[in-house]
């Protein structure tokens, strides 16, 4: 890939904004806020301890 320069201006590769467009585009699939994440993952993680501390598996 080559670049030039035009009028002092260093520009980038075109398919940055192709980039930028694919990551702001809504894909149509569920809203899930990343406090929700973080909350899920903790409770998880919380039952995962609760169980190996418990033996209750074996």
């Amino acid at each position: 890939m080559k670049f030039t320069r035009t009028s002092g201006q260093q520009s980038g590769p075109s398919s940055a904004i192709g980039i930028m467009r694919f990551f702001d585009a809504d894909s149509g699939g569920p809203k899930i806020s990343p406090e929700f994440v973080i909350g899920v993952t903790v409770v998880f993680t919380i039952l995962i301890a609760a169980v190996e501390l418990t033996g209750f598996l074996g």
